[in-house]
Parts: structure tokens; sequence; C-alpha cells
């Protein structure tokens, strides 16, 4: 098992030349979820070199990010995912990434991958069903960038498992998708469409939960993701003025509950995750947080939070 989780993180590093300055690696954290648990994928860029290397755009909308899959024994298929249009302009020679720095950018994979529903009704854009899953991530680092050579960097596949899931599991994943449909539900409670708690009920239920069970592997998805949540019928509400916008970024119980997570979660891909949900708004958190939690995912995403806000491309 220890041998199967290092080759999770290590990194194809390309055999030659200025490639060998770049090194890629990709992580979820674990080898093992049970279906519809939110797979927390943290992607690092990584400068090992003495001089500043020049890249395209580093993220996973970025054209430059290509994604695979392998079920199973099955072939390879690509992961369709959104992908921005960037506009630069001609003498644009790219981003600069200093020696020894790193990008790092986090996402649930199952925002990107599986087959489509619902997110009405579910909890993510995407379904992994059970299966055995090989992911493979390359990143294009001259993509678009005149007058370079094609480079491309590679990470070490990454091999997990989508079990199915038991009893207990079945009735959380019941409930959060019951909490989950309230953005969308119309019926009136006390005068207003039930809609309007679904912020009051998933902060309840994170309180719940973190007292019972800190580890639960949705807090930070909630917490992050799901915070940002607004069903149609809530929607209309605000933008009529007839309730409160919710704004998390500046609720000082889903600060609480966040620093709370993510000192819990610290050395995790989740807890990295729920790091980069704290947004530019808690550049004074993130700095304390980087000295915090040191030298762990959570510390590593502080720091390069700080830099990046501070100095803003």
């Amino acid at each position: 098992m220890a041998a199967l989780l290092w080759t999770t993180v290590l990194s194809a590093i390309p055999g030659c030349g200025s490639a060998q300055q770049l090194v890629l690696s990709a992580d979820v954290g674990q080898t093992e979820f049970f279906e519809d648990e939110p797979i927390y994928l943290l992607l690092r860029l990584q400068n090992v070199a003495a001089d500043t290397a020049w890249t395209f755009f580093f993220g996973f909308f970025s054209p430059a990010v290509t994604m695979s899959a392998r079920l199973g024994h099955g072939h390879l298929f690509e992961v369709t995912k959104p992908v921005l249009d960037y506009r630069s302009d001609p003498s644009w020679r790219g981003e600069p990434v200093p020696p020894g720095a790193s990008l790092l950018k986090t996402m649930v994979l199952q925002d990107i991958m599986g087959a489509a529903w619902d997110l009405r009704s579910h909890l993510f854009a995407h379904h992994l069903p059970p299966d055995q899953y090989e992911l493979h991530v390359e990143f294009h680092a001259h993509w678009g960038l005149p007058g370079t050579t094609p480079l491309t960097v590679e990470a070490a596949p990454i091999t997990f498992r989508v079990r199915a899931r038991t009893p207990a599991e079945e009735n959380q994943i019941g409930e959060l998708e019951a909490m989950r449909h309230m953005g969308w539900d119309t019926a009136r409670v006390a005068g207003y469409p039930r809609s309007v708690g679904y912020h009051t009920a998933l902060l309840h239920w994170a309180e719940r939960r973190l007292s019972e069970n800190p580890d639960d592997p949705f807090l930070p998805f909630l917490l992050y993701n799901g915070m940002y949540v607004v069903g149609k019928i809530l929607e209309e509400q605000v933008l009529t003025g007839k309730v409160p916008r919710f704004d998390p970024d500046t609720s000082h119980v889903v600060s609480r509950l966040r620093l709370a997570v993510i000192e819990r979660r610290k050395a995790s891909t989740a807890g990295a995750h729920l790091v980069q949900g704290l947004t530019a708004r808690h550049l004074d958190q993130l700095a304390v947080l980087a000295e915090e939690l040191g030298s762990t995912a959570g510390g590593e995403m502080s720091r390069y939070q700080v830099a990046r806000n501070q100095h803003p491309r």
C-alpha cells in the first residue's frame, strides 16, 4: 500500500533539454473511494531549475492541460472538460514560474470527469460508477506561445478504485442530495420558498458532522463548493430583493468551520482544496495558515495563494 501511494505522487520528468526544469504531479490522496465520495484532485507544476520557466496558463480549464482515463482494463479515453478561451498580446511570452516555485490547483474530480447528470438532484456534475480508474494528466507548457518549441510534461498516472456504497453511506448521500435539492424547492415555509433555508441547513449539517465525524469527506466539499450553490428559485428571491444574499466569504461561521476542517485535514488534498476556497478576501488568514500548516499540502497551498494574490498576473 505504501508503495502504491508513493507512485501516485511521483512525476514523470521529461528526459531531455529544457523540459527537465518543469515537473508535473497529480494526487488524489488515497487509493479507494466509495461511490459519490468527493475525489479531491491536486495538480502541482514545479520549476526545479535555476532559471525562470515561461509557460501557458496552468489550470484545470486551460486548453494546455489535458486529461485522459482508463476504466479497469479498457482503453484510454479523453476526459472532456470545460476550457476557457484566452486572448493575449502577440508579444506575450507566457506566465513566469520562478526557480523553485510551484503552481497548485485543486478540483473535485467529479466536477469534470464521469457521466453527466442533473446538479439539481445530485452533489456533482458527473458520476463515477464503481470501477478501477487510471487517470493521466499532461501539461502542454508552450501551448499557444509564439516562437517556442512544443513542450509537454506528464504526471505519473494515478490509480484508484471506486467501490459500492455501504448502507450508512447510502443514507448519507440521500441526506446530502435532499439538502442540495432545496435550492430548487418551490414549496413555501412561513411565506418563503423552502430554498431560502439551504445555507442554514448546510451550516447546521457541517456543525453537526464536525462534532461527530471531523474527518467526514464531504466537509471540505460542502464548505467550499457547496457554499456557492444557488438554485434557480433561491437566485430569483435574491435578485428581486425578497431575501438577502448570503456571502460565505464574509461569514464568520463559514470561516470558523473552514479553518477547523483545514486544521484537521491539512496534510490531505481535501485540506488543500478547502484552503483554495478561502479566496483573496482572506489573505490575512492565508498568511497565518502558511506558517501554522508548515510543509503540509494545506500549508503549500496557503503560501501559493498568498504569493499569487500579492503578485496578480
